[in-house]
């Protein structure tokens, strides 16, 4: 009796493949199944929305490190950290109101910050990686102009993929 081995895999017939390559189309689905793009004014709705998306990136960029650099200046700084300096906004234990320890209410804000710069850079990221050249192109100029208008006065970001 001979088996024979069959090396490629089925894929069920209700499973959709995704697409690998660029393509230029007004049909697309963004994210998720309810958001099914099939008309041009839905298109350039959708990439108006992402190139604002990516402007908006950008300028939580800039926020995070103006925050950041707030923090560190100390009572010669800028507003929150003439703040810090005397305690305000809410000063942990132990915090003397010297101004070096960073509050618990700003750290918080902080990392929220964070959290929705990771979460807006990973929608951007996907939105991408459907392909559509379309997508692609309004990502990347809303990314562009927000860098243009937010990053003039760019303060020390290490973090350059989030």
């Amino acid at each position: 009796m001979n088996e024979s081995t069959d090396t490629t895999s089925e894929v069920p017939t209700d499973m959709m493949m995704m697409q690998m390559t660029f393509y230029v189309s007004r049909k697309v689905t963004v994210l998720f199944e309810v958001w099914d793009v099939k008309t041009v004014l839905g298109l350039v709705l959708t990439c108006l929305f992402w190139s604002v998306a990516g402007f908006l990136y950008q300028g939580l960029k800039y926020l995070r490190g103006y925050v950041h650099k707030q923090c560190q200046c100390g009572a010669e700084g800028g507003l929150l950290g003439k703040a810090l300096s005397r305690g305000e906004y809410g000063a942990m234990e132990g915090n003397s109101g010297d101004g070096n320890h960073v509050n618990w209410k700003l750290h918080l804000f902080q990392t929220f910050l964070q959290m929705l710069q990771t979460t807006t850079s990973y929608f951007l990221m996907l939105v991408v990686m459907t392909f559509n050249v379309w997508l692609f192109i309004a990502v990347i100029i809303g990314d562009g102009i927000g860098y243009l208008v937010f990053q003039r006065h760019s303060f020390d970001n290490s973090d350059h993929c989030m």
